[in-house]
């Protein structure tokens, strides 16, 4: 039927009217096409808490690098002639008991806190996702041998492994990591073991199997990437956790070498100025608790991203 067929047939009809041409794509809305990633981030930006803790974060690690690199004063120089100063223009944060600049201290012990909490989250997901992935996609008697080992791990109080491996290897930064990445990764692997007991029955995982894909490049390219939400929610809540041991074990002092300033140790050694000065105690207090409450917002911000029911 021609295109002057069709006109004349609707203008005989007082119901209808021809739309003009100029007028006839005045209402399309072409929508940009957005990857998982891309969409997550759009979610996650809009969650207002999450990104107060990004952004908390970010201002942190530049901090923790710069400010003890520019700062004319070094983490451990001391100055009695200027001890227990109150906040001022040449010291924003005061000074200690040694006449040690607060500010630069705190900044460089972020240097240790963070770098334990992120090397340790590293090392526990790299563990988690070898031992959960395989654990999870072997199944049968594998699945529950491993995990039978998971729960006798788990059956002793983690604070005992850390006591026990700081008391043989000492009170250095490695043995600290090695210490807290002990029993830790035992949440990432139960998490991972989950996801692909649950993914490895689906069709996409079925038919890489049946082209001829291998166990490994199954477990590994299509399992543990379709799984990376949960994963990465666990990672972040994995990072606090590291923290706030490693705080608390300092604060306990059995924690790391008195030589190295983290958060912990920086508020270990002013416990005893609470009366006294009880500014220097809020100081690493404040910045264990801002950093561990950014991290959390961050976690719950990433799960409600990556949660695919509210997509």
């Amino acid at each position: 039927m021609s295109e002057e067929l069709v006109k004349d047939i609707v203008l005989e009809d007082d119901m209808f009217e021809v739309l003009p041409e100029e007028e006839k794509n005045s209402e399309f809305i072409a929508m940009e096409s957005k990857t998982f990633l891309q969409d997550a981030w759009r979610k996650f930006k809009a969650n207002k808490a999450a990104m107060i803790g990004l952004t908390f974060m970010v201002l942190m690690l530049i901090g923790s690098i710069l400010i003890p690199m520019f700062s004319p004063y070094e983490y451990d120089a001391q100055d009695l002639s200027i001890k227990n100063l109150k906040p001022c223009w040449e010291h924003p944060l005061g000074t200690d008991k040694l006449g040690r600049d607060i500010l630069v201290r705190i900044m460089y012990g972020g240097r240790v806190s963070l770098s334990i909490g992120v090397a340790t989250a590293a090392i526990n997901l790299f563990i988690g996702i070898i031992y959960g992935g395989i654990s999870g996609y072997v199944g049968g008697r594998t699945d529950m041998i491993m995990m039978r080992i998971i729960d006798i791990i788990y059956s002793v109080p983690s604070l005992l492994y850390v006591v026990i491996i700081l008391m043989i290897f000492g009170n250095s930064l490695g043995s600290m990591m090695f210490a807290i990445c002990l029993t830790s990764w035992i949440g990432m692997a139960r998490q991972v073991r989950a996801q692909v007991l649950s993914l490895k029955e689906m069709e996409f995982a079925l038919a890489a199997k049946v082209i001829g894909a291998s166990d490994m490049r199954i477990l590994m390219r299509h399992l543990v990437t379709n799984a990376i939400g949960p994963i990465i929610v666990t990672l972040t809540m994995m990072i606090p956790s590291a923290i706030f041991t490693e705080a608390y074990l300092s604060m306990l002092g059995i924690g790391l070498d008195p030589t190295i300033p983290s958060w912990g140790k920086l508020a270990n050694d002013v416990r005893s100025l609470a009366f006294t000065y009880p500014i220097q105690v809020v100081w690493p207090t404040l910045v264990i608790c801002l950093t561990v409450l950014s991290l959390n917002f961050i976690g719950d911000g990433l799960a409600d991203a990556f949660d695919i029911n509210k997509r």
